[in-house]
Parts: structure tokens; C-alpha cells; sequence
């Protein structure tokens, strides 16, 4: 037997040594050499009394470096403390570092498998595989995380044509209706695909902007309860007028139609004039239609339904008069509006006089006056630095009677 045999023996067969032997393993592990110290304060007496023992003398505190030269002084003389630990507890002994270096080296190896496999989609996995919450998943279950990205490579070469609805291209691609949908790994993996190849930046945090990016790949996520609002709009399909909208326009019938019967129009138009009045909220404009003027309500959001309907609108030429409630989302959507749909877009009763008209008094929290950070269009910077002093909402349906006074009284719009 070696003295290193012999060593390990002695120090099993005296267990008292066992918990000192443990943090001094944990020490070296974690500073990478021999040295730091382990305090004796919560040690049991056998376990002082064996460790005094061993140096000759009482120990409140152990340096890993004075329990080496110690060894020397032992008939295990030329035994160094790291393979006495190593042999002690039957593995070499790994320091964070050396750990850390194998996580990125199994890390780096498994990325480069999955874009040497995926080689189509090598850009896109060298990006997503920075993003957190994919270093998340891998740290947790890199086996669900390359399932899931391979599902994702699959659906990228598969990205259809024509129009399909989201669950169903989930199906043909995984034979499973529900692998994309939003809040599952699949689904936030494609968003990142589709993101990282579309050729505008969408917010994704948006369910408007989501919506958006999955249509500019031909994906609808909803197309029943995703519905715009509106009345006064005549609309044709490649058959011609279609009778619903004509109807609705000639009994002042508000109409909600859903996306899969706007996306079959070819055209859209105000049934008079050559101009269409969008409010952000849906008593508002119960409150307009009396008036008997083309109208949309966005209903608090932007939603894909209301902007393939605004598309075709602007399309024909149609001048949108918009205005929306004083409050950091209601600017949001009305820079969003003018950003896609630029001179054809006119702010309407939207400055810092109908904001102050409205009396505000809602608080708005911190968190949501962030928001207004990211308006920059030049004509709501003096409402958005009033609302910023005052830190308060005000609502569109305190400036209806106005709105509708104008409508009825200003020919010029129409």
C-alpha cells in the first residue's frame, strides 16, 4: 500500500476529519490553489478535539496552507494536500474556473452541432443563441430547447404561400395545433426567427405588432375575434361591391367584421366624402355614428383587422382623421399611425389644449409614463411633456361633444 493509500485510509478511519476535509475541498474549488481558511466555530467537540490533535494544538480557524505544511510533519510527508483530496473523496478536484471553462466548451460544442445541422438558419441560431431566455432553457433542458429549435428550422422551410391560419401550420410542420402557440418555447422561438428575417423591426411585446409579423409571413394567429369596427366604409371584393358593407352604409349600421372577411376586399372607401374619422374607444364613436360620417374604432388597439382596413382605405387616397385618449398608449398608437400611414393621417383634436380641455386627473404610475420615451414624432411633443409635468390621463369621451359638433358643423371634412 502507498503512503498516499495509507493517508486516505487514516483520515477515512478518523471521520471527525470528514466536514474539515469537505470545506477544504469547497475552498481550493473556489479560489483555484491552496490557500483561505475554514473557521472551527460551529465544529462539534470530537471534531475540534481530532483536529487540535493533529497540529499539536488548539484551533479556532484551519488555513488549508497550515494543514499542508502540518502534513509534512506526519509520517504522509511529501503527500501534497490536493491529491490527498482528490484520493480522499475519488475524484480529481475541479475549480470553478476549470467547471465554468467545461460549461462553455459542452455550450459551444452543442450550438455548433445544432447550426451544423441546421446550416439554412446558421445566422439565426448565432443570434437567438445570446438571447436570455434561451440560455435559460438550455441551462434548464437543452434537450427541450433543441427540440423546440428544431421544430422551429422545420417551419422556416416551410413558411407557406397563401394565407393559413397559425394552428393550423403548427400541424402540418409538428402534427401537434399548439407547438407555436405564444407562450410555448416553439412559439417564442419562431417569433424570434421571423423577427430576426423580416425586413421592419416589430415590437414583440405588442399582441398588434405579433400579429403584424406573423402576416408579413402569410401566418394568421386569429382571424375571427380578431374584428375591426366601423361604419359609413363601402367596401368591394374582385365579385364587386360587396352587399353587407353596402347595406350597413345605407341603414348607418355599425358593422364588426372579422379579419377573414376584410382580407378577401380588393377596395374600401367612405361611402361619402373622401374622409374617414378613427377614435380610439368604442363610445365615442356609438356617440359619432349619429352623425352619419365614416368611422372606425381602433377599440383600444391597433389590431391586424383595423390595419388591413386602413390599408386599403389609404390605398384609395382617403384622408384619417384620428383622434384617441390622452394617456401614454393613446400617443403610442397615434405616432403608430402616423409612422405607417405618414401625410394621409391628420391629428385630430390631439394637442396640448383638448389635453388640458379634458380636465386630466387619472394618476399615471411610472411604469407607464416610460412609455412615453419612445414618442418622438414632433407634433405630440408638447402634449407628451404636459402629461409628463402633470403625470395624469385624460379620455377621449371628455372631448366628444366637441368632436361631434365638428363633424356636424364642418362640411369640410367630408
Amino acid at each position: 500500500m502507498s503512503r498516499l493509500d495509507e493517508a486516505v485510509q487514516f483520515f477515512r478511519g478518523e471521520r471527525s476529519f470528514h466536514r474539515l476535509f469537505c470545506e477544504m475541498k469547497k475552498k481550493y474549488e473556489s479560489l483555484g490553489r491552496i490557500g483561505g481558511t475554514i473557521s472551527l466555530y460551529d465544529f462539534s467537540s470530537e471534531e475540534k478535539e481530532a483536529i487540535d490533535s493533529f497540529f499539536g494544538k488548539e484551533m479556532s480557524r484551519v488555513s488549508l496552507a497550515a494543514f499542508e505544511k502540518q502534513l509534512q510533519n506526519t509520517r504522509f510527508a511529501g503527500i501534497s494536500l490536493v491529491e490527498l483530496l482528490s484520493h480522499y473523496f475519488g475524484e480529481p478536484l475541479v475549480t470553478k474556473k476549470e467547471q465554468q471553462r467545461e460549461i462553455e466548451r459542452e455550450k459551444e460544442a452543442y450550438f455548433a452541432r445544432l447550426m451544423n445541422t441546421y446550416r439554412a438558419q446558421r445566422d439565426w441560431l448565432m443570434a437567438v443563441e445570446k438571447q436570455r431566455f434561451v440560455q435559460l432553457t438550455y441551462q434548464q433542458n437543452p434537450q427541450a430547447l433543441e427540440t423546440a429549435i428544431s421544430v422551429v428550422c422545420r417551419a422556416l422551410e416551410q413558411l407557406p404561400s397563401t394565407y393559413v391560419r397559425l394552428p393550423v401550420f403548427a400541424q402540418q410542420v409538428a402534427n401537434d395545433p399548439h407547438v407555436f402557440d405564444l407562450h410555448t418555447l416553439a412559439g417564442k422561438l419562431l417569433l424570434s426567427a421571423l423577427q430576426f428575417y423580416a425586413e421592419k423591426d416589430y415590437d414583440i411585446s405588442s399582441v398588434e405588432e405579433v400579429n403584424e409579423l406573423l402576416q408579413s409571413y402569410r401566418l394568421l394567429r386569429e382571424d375571427v375575434l380578431n374584428f375591426v369596427t366601423c361604419a359609413g366604409v363601402m367596401a368591394e371584393t374582385e365579385s364587386g361591391r360587396h352587399l353587407v358593407w353596402a347595406a350597413a352604409c345605407e341603414t348607418n349600421t355599425a358593422l364588426n367584421i372579422p379579419l377573414r372577411e376584410v382580407m378577401p376586399l380588393t377596395r374600401a372607401y367612405p361611402s361619402i366624402g373622401n374622409t374617414v374619422f378613427v377614435v380610439e374607444n368604442a363610445g365615442v364613436f356609438s356617440t359619432l355614428l349619429d352623425t352619419n360620417v365614416p368611422l372606425i374604432s381602433t377599440n383600444g388597439q391597433l389590431n391586424l383587422a383595423t390595419m388591413w382596413l386602413l390599408d386599403l382605405l389609404v390605398k384609395e387616397g382617403v384622408i384619417l382623421y384620428y383622434s384617441g385618449d390622452f394617456d401614454p398608449e393613446g400617443l403610442k398608437m397615434a405616432q403608430r399611425l402616423v409612422e405607417r400611414y405618414g401625410q394621409s393621417v391628420r391629428l385630430w383634436h390631439y394637442n396640448r389644449a383638448d389635453y388640458l380641455v379634458t380636465k386630466p386627473t387619472v394618476p399615471l404610475p411610472d411604469e407607464r409614463l416610460a412609455k412615453l420615451q419612445s414618442v418622438t414624432l414632433r407634433d405630440l411633443q408638447p402634449v407628451k411633456q404636459e402629461m409628463l409635468r402633470r403625470k395624469k390621463a385624460g379620455y377621449q369621451e371628455a372631448i366628444v361633444e366637441a368632436l361631434r359638433r365638428e363633424v356636424e358643423g364642418d362640411v369640410d371634412f367630408i
